[in-house]
């Protein structure tokens, strides 16, 4: 490997400020929501398709592992970190533009840099009839990034690689693939027919590493004449098997055709509040009383669930009828919508300055976000709940979980819809979390109308590094929990990749040899989704990391004499990484 070569060859193509290999900048590239992250040698801020496929051929000559990142909010399974230390980071937050939306047929082209808050304005700001689909991971969230990751958000386009076609990505040698039609000039159902023509070749790049995405054709909502949000408290833990079974019918039926999230009442008082480490002296878990009373203080229910019917005042009038005749024995079921929402509003805020209704104000003020996501509305308040367990109030007001160094990782494992699934699962996990000292924070999502998606939160104290190793444990123990009962997660974080021979046949085996036949040298995101991988895993050596880069910059390129040299503001790496 002649990572010297490569730093200077990238910064022929992208410049000094653009090739960022200081100390400060590698520590912010290391910081993850987890335990410990991994240490990147640099990190290269491509603008644009060509620059990536050069930035790779150079990478490919020299023998440099890279990994790739669209803006590195990557929350809970690793943030911006490689798998492992020492690849260079090829972070894609420039590679910004969006280069097509069609009203007619509902769907954009986008670059992976461009922002979940991005796309919004785009087509608020043009007043476009489309809504996107967006996540919990706030405005400046990537949407190509999620979409590769296979992520979900809560509309009827809610399964984001479904709703998802033609990307373009740049091979380990440098060379440009389109996938589906998109190969053939002038092909016009590119971004509208997924398979295309031949094997299908857009999920090969989604949890992978075998090339970059540089380009991605997304489905957008049409903006509905009508949003109805529905919601509803059932007080019993046992409930969750009715509440599943219920919402399966619906979703079969489609009478929902929207993903539906059930949040357990520990999840929910995430969202609102922090770990009540002054009523618990300072000890955990929660015990059970102390959490029946912050239920009851928060209005929470055992299970609390939210969805969205979309279509004419007409269709959500009736599936209303059938939401509330499915669900009613479970509890009241409310459903609101945006007129109803500004009511609600502009009575707090007069209650509120009269000290009147606090506990509505409050429902209020955190039903707005949750309806917003309903719309396609970005919102950063649902970042607040991954900061459980943090003993100081957020120092970043913008959320971000690794300014305010908030710890918490996410298993996510996916089981039929089924409640005796369900209440299964439920029931193999409390024990550990009780066991490792931590609550059992877990929402329930209908990902599909068969399948339902588990997202466990493991949240500890960063600050205290014991919590920290009994979080590591408690993950542990989760993952062959849910491996040994069949709930196979969707989606893992770095920490779990070489997890994940175990128990499988040959599928490995084959990711394996088409890792070899698109990648031979193993430069992109070695480790990345491929365990045991026997790909090349270049030298990574933190020392030598440092001594290169170190001799690079101040011996590889030549410095002209100050009085040649124009007087400008300096701007630093870490400025630049940080923009």
């Amino acid at each position: 490997m002649d990572l010297n070569n490569a730093l200077t060859r990238w910064t022929e193509l992208l410049g000094f400020e653009r090739v960022c290999g200081g100390d400060a900048v590698r520590d912010r590239y290391a910081r993850s929501t987890h335990p410990g992250g991994t240490r990147p040698a640099a990190v290269v801020f491509p603008a644009n398709r060509e620059e990536v496929q050069e930035v790779v051929r150079i990478a490919h000559a020299n023998r440099v592992p890279l990994y790739p990142i669209s803006r590195g909010n990557n929350w809970g399974y690793g943030d911006a970190c490689a798998v492992s230390d020492g690849q260079v980071i090829v972070d894609l937050r420039r590679m910004n533009r969006i280069m097509e939306v069609d009203s007619e047929l509902a769907y954009a082209v986008i670059e992976p840099g461009v922002t979940q808050q991005q796309l919004y304005e785009y087509l608020r700001d043009r007043d476009l009839p489309l809504w996107l689909d967006v996540t919990g991971a706030g405005p400046d969230a990537s949407i190509v990034g999620n979409t590769l990751e296979r992520g979900f958000g809560h509309s009827p386009a809610g399964d984001h690689y479904h709703a998802s076609a033609g990307y373009e990505v740049v091979l380990a040698d440098g060379s440009l693939l389109a996938t589906g039609f998109g190969h053939y000039e002038n092909a016009q159902a590119a971004h509208l027919f997924k398979p295309g023509i031949g094997p299908s070749l857009d999920g090969l790049f989604t949890q992978s590493n075998f090339g970059i995405v540089t380009r991605m054709g997304v489905w957008l909502n049409r903006r509905p004449e009508y949003l109805e949000a529905f919601g509803l408290k059932a007080e019993r833990e046992e409930d969750i098997v009715d509440i599943v079974n219920a919402l399966r019918e619906l979703r079969l039926a489609g009478t929902v055709q929207s993903t539906v999230h059930i949040a357990n009442d520990l999840r929910a008082l995430s969202a609102r509040s922090r770990y009540p480490w002054d009523a618990m002296q300072g000890k955990s878990p929660l015990t059970s009383a102390m959490r029946e009373e912050l239920r009851k203080t928060h209005g929470m229910g055992a299970w609390n669930v939210l969805g969205g019917i979309y279509g004419t005042r007409a269709t959500v009038h009736g599936a209303r009828t059938e939401i509330r005749k499915a669900l009613r024995h479970l509890g009241r079921v409310h459903f609101f919508d945006e007129s109803m929402l500004r009511r609600a509003e502009n009575l707090t805020r007069f209650a509120g300055r009269h000290g009147l209704f606090s506990r509505t104000c409050e429902l209020v003020t955190l039903i707005r976000p949750a309806f917003d996501l309903l719309k396609g509305i970005p919102r950063r308040e649902h970042l607040f709940g991954a900061g459980w367990r943090a003993k100081d109030a957020p120092a970043d007001p913008t959320l971000d979980p690794l300014n305010n160094r908030w710890g918490f990782m996410w298993l996510s494992p996916i089981l039929p819809m089924s409640g005796g699934h369900a209440l299964n699962l439920i029931e193999r996990v409390e024990p550990i979390y009780a066991a490792f000292g931590f609550e059992t924070l877990l929402t329930m999502t209908t990902i599909t109308a068969r399948a339902l998606c588990s997202v466990l939160t493991v949240a500890y104290d960063k600050e205290d590094p014991e919590e920290g190793q009994r979080a590591l444990q408690c993950y542990d123990a989760l993952w062959k929990t849910c491996m040994d009962a069949g709930y196979v997660p969707y989606r893992c974080g770095i920490r779990s990749m070489n997890k994940l021979d175990a128990g499988s046949q040959h599928y490995w085996d084959a990711v394996r040899n088409l890792k070899v036949a698109l990648d031979p040298q193993g430069i992109i995101a070695p480790g990345r989704y491929l365990p045991r991988s026997n790909s090349t895993i270049l030298e990574s050596n933190e020392q030598r990391m440092d001594r290169t880069f170190d001799a690079y910059c101040h011996h590889a390129l030549p410095v002209a004499p100050a009085k040649d040299r124009p007087v400008r503001p300096a701007k630093s790496n870490l400025e630049l990484c940080s923009t």
